[in-house]
């Protein structure tokens, strides 16, 4: 099995670092990396003094993971097939084909499989520069979201929205560019101009989050993979059914009734199973009280989670060697 190769990448820096219209391939900004991006491209091409765009259009002949810092820039990003997993802090998330993802967070890690062939593109942008030039009105944004467009910081949550045609169409005419420079880069230029101009007007409708028109079996299949793993990871505060859902790309019956056919339960049984399961060896550990094991698996106070775990076991929940305790109490 391939060791999994690990990259970083600056996005400040390599945007200071490029003059207007210059192309970076990967290869000189990660060192020897063609065994792992099979690409007819993949590199970094600034576009103004604001704007960086990546353009995906390969194979990864390894498995790999991109370390991304993007300090106050809002990344947008349109993958047309494919998928891969996005770290944010703690939190994973998979990123799935035909939606716009919107962020701003400094510090991103991407994580990609092997023989995962991608297409689509990266569009870094200056927070400041998107509102002023492209007077973006944040109050049409829902309130969660709006920190993406108002903060240094960035937020956690990611925006998804749908690919329109448009923007579909843009990403298509970019990825099938046989222009050779100079036109290349003004053609790339101009397009990702026009994509941003659709982004923008986009924003400015009412929002709907939505999932991808089309999804393969074998992309519902990673996605509830994907959905597993974050309930495992993220026991102490569980996503809502529905913010699951958005985060996988698939709505609330496809995550629901993949969950039954992988595993037998609906998502709440199956991460409550994980919640007792965990729960259990950390008593048996006995290295913290069964009220700091109740919270690490995200409980408020020991009767509540007394209750489910007898729910479960049949029994009260004891250390390691130890009673039941039962005058712990909320």
């Amino acid at each position: 099995m391939d060791e999994q190769r690990k990259f970083g990448v600056d996005f400040r820096a390599l945007q200071s670092g490029l003059g207007i219209g210059e192309f970076v391939p990967s290869r000189q900004v990660f060192g020897a990396a063609d065994e792992v991006f099979i690409a007819r491209e993949h590199g970094y091409r600034r576009i103004d003094a604001h704007t960086l765009l990546h353009v995906l259009n390969f194979e990864a002949g390894q498995p790999y993971s991109l370390k991304l810092a993007r300090p106050d820039l809002v990344c947008i990003q349109a993958i047309i097939s494919g998928s891969y997993s996005r770290w944010i802090g703690p939190r994973m998330d998979l990123v799935p084909p035909q939606l716009l993802q919107i962020s701003n967070v400094p510090i991103s890690i991407s994580d990609v499989e092997a023989g995962r062939k991608l297409r689509g593109l990266l569009i870094v942008c200056d927070r400041q520069h998107l509102l002023d030039h492209y007077k973006l009105n944040v109050a049409a944004i829902p309130a969660p979201y709006r920190p993406i467009f108002l903060s240094r910081e960035g937020t956690p949550e990611v925006l998804q929205l749908p690919l329109s045609a448009t923007g579909i169409g843009l990403v298509d005419q970019i990825l099938g560019c046989k222009y050779a420079e100079p036109l290349r880069g003004i053609f790339l230029g101009v397009k990702t101009v026009e994509i941003l101009c659709d982004v923008v007007a986009q924003l400015h409708r009412p929002q709907r989050t939505a999932t991808p028109r089309l999804i393969s079996e074998r992309a519902k299949q990673k996605a509830i993979e994907t959905a597993a793993e974050i309930y495992r990871r993220e026991l102490g505060e569980l996503p809502s059914i529905e913010m699951l859902a958005l985060r996988v790309g698939l709505n609330r019956n496809e995550l629901t009734s993949g969950f039954r056919r992988a595993f037998g339960l609906t998502p709440h049984a199956y991460a409550q199973m994980h919640r007792m399961e965990r729960a259990r060896d950390m008593l048996q550990a006995g290295q913290m009280s069964i009220s700091e094991v109740a919270r690490r698996v995200g409980y408020e106070g020991y009767a509540s989670f007394a209750r489910a775990y007898h729910a479960h076991f049949g029994h009260a929940p004891a250390l390691s060697g130890g009673q039941p305790a039962a005058t712990e109490a909320d």
